[in-house]
């Protein structure tokens, strides 16, 4: 992988990064096109999830895409041009999610320090249950080129904007709230890193309270969640 331990691989549990896609049955069928096109769709982002995030970007090949996702090349190449742009894909898919974890495990919540907390509580759910598509997001995508890394630095500008507007919203007098969102954001994401890095994600959310204490994001008395 060449970035970190990758840990013990039986530790990992499957994970369900691109949906649960099913082989199509064989012979005619009464399966709409799209439905078909999905279907492989999903199967191709499984497959890029399942070799990425198990045996590292480097073993991501046209032909190990095509034989995880028992598709033939030519409807590879009617869905991605190539190995990359079934990474990004694939990475897409499981950033979008992950924010979304956030976004509405926040939104449920009314107190600014509140939505923060169940933020970052879905967050590390989301990524303990996620295990193939924590390790393809967060580590290999460091392999994958500087496109790869400028598409994870928009997650975190993401995550960045999120905290600096609640940041304000719990102190309106907070100075340099975007700065210290950077810091707290490029912080979380060295612990997910290293922890990721180890084969230790079904642990993370045990990180939640330590996290909060760590970036001083005040709790209730008392508060637990």
């Amino acid at each position: 992988m060449g970035h970190g331990d990758r840990g013990d691989p039986a530790r990992e549990a499957p994970s369900r990064a691109a949906g649960e896609a099913a082989k199509l049955p064989s012979g005619r069928h009464r399966l709409s096109r799209d439905y078909v096109a999905s279907n492989q769709r999903a199967r191709i982002l499984r497959a890029v999830t399942e070799i990425a995030g198990g045996r590292g970007y480097s073993q991501l090949t046209i032909d190990a895409i095509v034989g995880a996702s028992a598709i033939s090349k030519k409807t590879f190449y009617e869905h991605f041009r190539n190995k990359e742009e079934a990474f990004f894909a694939a990475c897409e898919s499981v950033a979008s999610r992950m924010t979304a974890a956030f976004d509405d495990a926040a939104a449920r919540r009314t107190e600014p320090d509140s939505r923060l907390r169940a933020g970052l509580g879905a967050l590390l759910e989301f990524l303990a249950a996620e295990p193939l598509g924590a390790r393809m997001a967060l580590v290999e995508v460091l392999a994958a080129g500087p496109e790869a890394v400028a598409r994870r630095d928009r997650v975190k500008q993401h995550f960045s904007t999120m905290v600096a507007e609640h940041l304000l919203a719990m102190y309106p007098d907070f100075p340099e709230p975007g700065l210290a969102a950077e810091v707290i954001v490029g912080g979380v994401h060295e612990v997910l890193y290293s922890r990721i890095s180890r084969g230790e994600a079904h642990a993370l959310p045990a990180l939640r309270r330590g996290l909060v204490r760590m970036y001083a994001i005040p709790a209730p008395r008392g508060a637990d969640h």
